[in-house]
């Protein structure tokens, strides 16, 4: 699965030390830990390739009954079931993380944990063979595929325009993935199955953030994980 993420309206605030007033305006300093909230919209596609084993004992069962034979059933249903869909939804979460900053250059780490919108599709189609029902027996489902989060470990380097900041980010993402299908056919057929995993995959992007005070940021930040 690919997940492209856009992070919008993201506030953060940054645990700075101030200095005394100078008459001279002061150059904005990035470094320190900062929190906050984000908000966006999440754009997800997935590739699906499905396969239906025929070990069900000889002559039994109408989608693999080799006896008949019926195995192109169990190769059209297979065939329904694969194939690439994607979505878009709502994602959004918390960040938390800590700059350094040398001169323009400013660098540093960010965690993040979002929510993420599920993808899902229609599948339908018709069994091409037939014994005790017609061949072209309709069937139809649906699959979907998602995960409830997202967490990414990213470092961060960018520039910094005194109060604008430049910066491309990288590194590790998490999700605990969930697949699901349904199955049904006008002769009566049903099914479903279901799988739970943990992903392990990376993700980079990059974004600009602004500093509107010496406490509060906001953010642009684009993602693909």
């Amino acid at each position: 699965m690919i997940k492209n993420r856009l992070m919008v309206g993201a506030a953060a605030l940054p645990v700075l030390l101030a200095g005394p007033a100078m008459a001279a305006p002061q150059t904005y300093n990035w470094a320190g830990f900062y929190a906050g909230l984000n908000g966006g919209g999440a754009w997800s596609s997935t590739h699906q390739t499905t396969t239906v084993p025929c070990t069900e004992p000889l002559g039994t069962g109408y989608i693999c009954a080799t006896a008949l034979p019926l195995t192109p059933n169990a190769a059209a249903v297979g065939a329904a079931y694969s194939g690439s869909f994607s979505g878009s939804g709502f994602t959004g979460g918390v960040q938390a993380g800590y700059n350094w900053q040398t001169g323009a250059a400013v660098y540093g780490v960010e965690l993040d944990l979002e929510s993420l919108p599920r993808v899902s599709a229609q599948r339908a189609g018709a069994l091409p063979v037939g014994f005790v029902f017609p061949a072209g027996t309709p069937f139809s489902g649906s699959t979907s595929v998602g995960a409830d989060w997202l967490f990414t470990a990213r470092g961060r380097l960018g520039w910094a325009f005194n109060n604008l900041l430049v910066y491309g980010t990288g590194g590790l993402a998490e999700t605990r993935l969930k697949t699901s299908s349904t199955y049904a056919d006008s002769f009566g057929g049903v099914g479903s199955w279901s799988s739970i995993a943990n992903k392990t995959g990376w993700t980079a992007g990059a974004g600009v953030e602004y500093a509107l005070s010496k406490e509060w940021t906001i953010k642009a930040e684009y993602l693909y994980v």
